[in-house]
Parts: C-alpha cells; structure tokens; sequence
C-alpha cells in the first residue's frame, strides 16, 4: 500500500471583506472587516482555503445580505510561519469598519 504523507505547514492568512450587511449597535448597515488566521495546510493554496471556510463558517448566522447582493472576501496576505507562538488557533474575531456609500 502506497501511503502519500503530507508535511504540514504553519500559515498566518490575513483576510479582508467588503459588503458584508451586518446588525452592529441595533442598526444593519454595510461593513468590511479584515481578520487573521493561524492555519495548517500542506501548501500555501490549500491555507487559503482552509481559511476561507472558516471564516464563511464563522459568519454564515451574521451576514444579512440578500442573494442579489452578496458580501466578498479575499485573501490580503498569506506567510509560512515557523510557530503559531502565543497565537490562538486558528484565531477569532473581526475588525469591522463602516462602508463609504457610494452612487447617487
């Protein structure tokens, strides 16, 4: 039996979002947040992912958007680590800002 094993890596990802409606102080109004994460993952690729479910799994009962108009995510930054350190992992918590309107 032929076995593939994986050395896994430590990555910090750090994660922005935009057009997320959330309810903050009684009011829903559109924000962005950025956020950081320590992960596990065989390759830099697979941190990416690994990263964005669970940070779609963490938000998933906050975001209020409507299907039309969906929040977006990206990755900012991604670097291979030695050690998490004095890190929570895989971290919590979000920085939320408030969107600019923009248009009319």
């Amino acid at each position: 039996m032929n076995e593939v094993l994986f050395i896994m890596q430590k990555y910090k990802v750090i994660i922005e979002g935009n057009n997320f409606a959330i309810r903050l102080n009684d009011k829903v109004g559109k924000h962005g947040f950025f956020t950081t994460r320590f992960v596990e993952a065989k390759d830099s690729k697979n941190a990416e992912t690994l990263t964005m479910n669970l940070i779609r799994d963490e938000l998933k009962l906050t975001v209020l958007n409507d299907s039309s108009d969906p929040p977006v995510m990206y990755v900012e930054e991604v670097h291979e680590i030695d050690d998490f350190g004095d890190n929570m992992v895989p971290g919590s918590g979000f920085t939320w800002f408030k969107e600019e309107k923009t248009g009319n």
